[in-house]
């Protein structure tokens, strides 16, 4: 895709002169963008696990409703599917967007983008073939891989791929745009050419002053630049063009420092995020501004938090994107990052309902008392007690260490947290606030 920029800001001056805004724009609202997924179908980034720092991400893949890896074959010719399994569509699952599902052999099988996906019984670990893969296998374009396979780690066979989250494949979008997955704007985001978040103005008399355009910034469009599918172009009043999406026309927010914020997704219930896919959220869950923390995920207004077990680490546990963690070791714990009485006094897990479903970034977990328990990126979610006022964060950067003059149970625990952990100098659960 060839990036150009979109034309040239307004001076203030002129942007004083612009009070009728647009000469020509429809006031209708945009529709509900599409899922990212369907029920069952998982997001799931896919880290290196790194000795002393934040493991290093890759890209986001698809996973059935366990994270398992999931798979589609490239091969001109019939393959063996031996160990390869369909990914099954419930019965009252419906195709939309890049997801379709085929029927072959009394099987209804999700598709995804052309691709009909298969999950491989020879994973042993959810996540597991697709690290290898990002380690070892072609880079996209076919680049050499990344590192030798000198242990031999397991890869799918010749002309079996992993499926990728890859959105921008089947977008139809003008030059000077791009589409980003954004964590925080809860789905797959319009930007322009830099990145930036866009967002759709409700009306054309939606900015009208010098102070809406002290905080929004139109996206203007070239001289010869036409309509493309959902986007086309509209006159101002000053001669400049504006490029619209889905009948709203696009701003950028001063706010958005850098590429991925989306910092004015709630300044102005006139401006809205450009969604082209959305992911899934539980109930209750929204993402919100703390204070010297970034974004955050609330329950009905409380943080939720996770707990992972203490590794070898280097650096600001709270800087942005100084804290990530590879999938594999959430999933490895579990809920046990919170088990007995006295820790769930403080830490209340959150509770998925009994027909829960995993969707996008979220899974559910099975307690060890039977009950389930809602994950984000593979880490079990809990919400603090002590939290008891708008604003409170007190569950958040705490360190409880694992007892190791307990019970044969308690030693047990310690152990476990150490294997997963991978932590030679101690064990216990970190505490963090949960960040999209």
């Amino acid at each position: 895709m060839i990036r150009t920029r979109a034309g040239q800001l307004l001076s203030l001056s002129l942007l004083g002169a612009c009070v009728a805004f647009l000469t020509s724009a429809s006031t209708a609202q945009s529709s509900n963008p599409p899922a990212s997924t369907p029920g069952g179908i998982m997001l799931v980034e896919v880290h290196r696990e790194e000795g002393f720092s934040s493991d290093q991400y890759f890209w986001t893949r698809l996973g059935d409703a366990n994270g398992s890896t999931l798979f589609y074959n490239t091969s001109p010719e019939e393959v063996s599917l031996q160990n390869f399994d369909p990914v099954i569509a419930e019965d009252s699952a419906v195709t939309f967007d890049d997801w379709s599902i085929t029927s072959k052999g009394g099987v209804e099988q999700w598709t995804y983008q052309s691709h009909p996906l298969f999950t491989w019984s020879l994973e042993e670990e959810a996540g597991q073939i697709a690290t290898n893969f990002a380690l070892h296998g072609p880079g996209p374009n076919g680049e050499a891989p990344l590192s030798e396979n000198r242990l031999g780690a397991l890869l799918p066979p010749e002309g079996w791929q992993v499926a990728q989250y890859t959105p921008a494949e089947t977008a139809n979008i003008p030059d000077g745009f791009d589409l980003q997955l954004i964590d925080s704007g809860l789905g797959v985001v319009l930007t322009n050419f830099e990145g930036f978040s866009l967002y759709g103005a409700a009306s054309n008399s939606t900015c009208t002053n010098n102070t809406c355009y002290e905080k929004w910034v139109p996206v203007f469009a070239p001289a010869l630049a036409t309509g493309l599918g959902e986007f086309s172009v509209v006159d101002r009043i000053d001669g400049s063009r504006q490029w619209v999406f889905r009948e709203q026309p696009l701003f950028r927010y001063k706010g958005d420092l850098l590429p991925g914020d989306v910092h004015g997704r709630n300044v102005n219930d006139q401006f809205q995020l450009a969604l082209l896919k959305q992911n899934f959220t539980p109930e209750g869950v929204q993402v919100v501004a703390q204070p010297g923390y970034g974004d955050i995920f609330a329950l009905d207004d409380q943080p939720l938090y996770f707990g992972s077990a203490f590794e070898k680490y280097w650096g600001g546990r709270n800087l942005r994107g100084s804290f990530e963690i590879a999938y594999f070791k959430g999933k490895r714990l579990g809920g046990d990052a919170c088990l007995s009485g006295g820790c769930l006094a403080t830490w209340k897990p959150f509770a998925a309902p009994d027909n829960a479903n995993a969707n996008g970034f979220w899974e559910v977990v099975t307690r060890n008392d039977g009950t389930k328990q809602w994950a984000y990126k593979g880490f079990a979610l809990y919400t603090n007690s002590e939290d008891v006022a708008s604003g409170q964060m007190r569950g958040h950067d705490i360190y409880d260490i694992a007892d190791v003059d307990g019970d044969e149970a308690a030693i047990s625990r310690t152990k476990h947290l150490a294997e997963v952990g991978n932590a030679l100098g101690g064990a216990g659960v970190y505490w963090s606030v949960a960040k999209p």
